[in-house]
């Protein structure tokens, strides 16, 4: 198993978050829209600040603009091999979870070795939803009523996605 601190794609850094990235990590976790289907926040500064304290290298990461140094998001590979991101509203549909759910993918099976990796959505986030199709990934699962979603306080149905070491194709 190598973990890495920092990967890269074309046009994205990610990096391991520290304290200094309170800023950013709030913008996105503290505002509803943004967090809607997630299974956290909205999150106030000191939640995000407990976030950033807890935060473990080579598993959580920022996500850095390469062209600016502007941190537009957070994801990680989990030890129980799965994976996760999130994005600023402000930069959906724009390709950069796609190509940051390629090189989770990328570092858990080339990298970590694991030789499942899967995660789960909320099953009406069809941007997620979209963003694991195009990287390979195939729904396995449609838990009904199994998320509760904190923003709208109400319990929708939750889609698990997964892919094989031996289906994924680099």
């Amino acid at each position: 198993m190598n973990l890495k601190t920092t990967l890269e794609t074309p046009r994205l850094i990610l990096r391991t978050p520290t304290i200094d990235d309170l800023d950013a990590f709030y913008s996105w976790g503290s505002n509803p829209e943004n967090v809607r289907y997630m299974q956290w926040g909205p999150n106030d500064e000191d939640a995000t600040r407990a976030f950033l304290a807890q935060v473990k290298s080579g598993q959580d990461f920022a996500i850095v603009l390469k062209e600016t140094s502007e941190i537009i998001g957070g994801c990680g590979v989990y030890t129980d091999g799965s994976i996760g991101w999130i994005l600023h509203k402000d930069h959906h549909k724009k390709g950069y979870g796609t190509e940051v759910a390629a090189e989770l993918l990328r570092y858990g099976f080339e990298d970590v070795k694991y030789r499942r990796i899967y995660a789960k959505c909320a099953a009406d986030n069809y941007g997620s939803c979209r963003v694991m199709e195009r990287n390979g990934m195939r729904r396995e699962a449609l838990h009904r009523k199994a998320f509760w979603a904190r923003v709208d306080k109400e319990w929708i149905d939750e889609a698990v996605y997964a892919i094989l070491a031996e289906e994924y194709g680099g």
